[in-house]
């Protein structure tokens, strides 16, 4: 989840501009103020309302000024990513569904990045709208730092979609015009993806059950 808020942060300047870009780089500045160093997290003008903006002892609460949204993306292409957890089973698992399937880098990505965004809900990505699955494919491939020609091998393919991972497109293959649509995994994915497994072949049992569930129409 770090990860994918820190690259979020880094490309915003190339997805958004003028108050889209402002409104999103405040929120990454708010959600990443640990990795930035920062004591605490900062309070902007206009988060509060008038009445929490004065402490149990009478003084004023300190706000903050935002960063320039490009120097935001510099200070956090310059931070080393926080490493992931020592062991974890869903971390596991995605890298065991990975070898399984014989994903490809990007859908590897694409499908852990999805799951978190189905955890943590589709507020965390900017509202970027995509023109068409052109714009889309480029706007996913720079933020996941992936040739483009990987991410549209990826959509042609659309198996993550098949063998139910993700969400998103109907069953003609067109994708949604938003960017969270882009990155959703599907709810039974992410139950089943975040039980422990005792072998390869428990992890393929609980795949194939989940598809077994599927509606026909995908």
């Amino acid at each position: 989840m770090s990860r994918l808020l820190h690259r979020i942060g880094v490309v915003l300047p190339r997805l958004l501009d003028g108050q889209d870009l402002i409104r999103e780089s405040r929120a990454i500045e708010q959600m990443c103020w640990r990795e930035l160093g920062d004591e605490k997290q900062p309070i902007f003008d206009g988060d509060l309302p008038d009445f929490l903006m004065v402490d149990a002892d009478g003084h004023h609460v300190d706000l903050s000024i935002p960063t320039d949204p490009v120097e935001l993306a510099g200070r956090l292409a310059a931070l080393a990513p926080s490493p992931p957890p020592t062991s974890s089973s869903i971390g596991t698992n995605l890298d065991t569904l990975a070898r399984l399937l014989n994903l490809t880098p990007f859908e590897s990505l694409w499908l852990r990045w999805s799951y978190c965004v189905r955890c943590f809900g589709r507020a965390i990505l900017p509202a970027s709208p995509l023109r068409d699955a052109t714009h889309g494919c480029n706007v996913l491939a720079l933020l996941c730092d992936m040739p483009v020609d990987a991410v549209r091998d990826a959509m042609a393919s659309r198996r993550l979609h098949t063998w139910g991972l993700l969400d998103g497109g109907d069953t003609d293959g067109a994708m949604p015009c938003m960017l969270s649509g882009w990155l959703s995994a599907t709810e039974q994915f992410s139950e089943w993806i975040e039980q422990p497994y005792d072998s390869d072949t428990d992890l393929m049992i609980a795949l194939c059950l989940a598809q077994v569930s599927l509606p026909a129409s995908r």
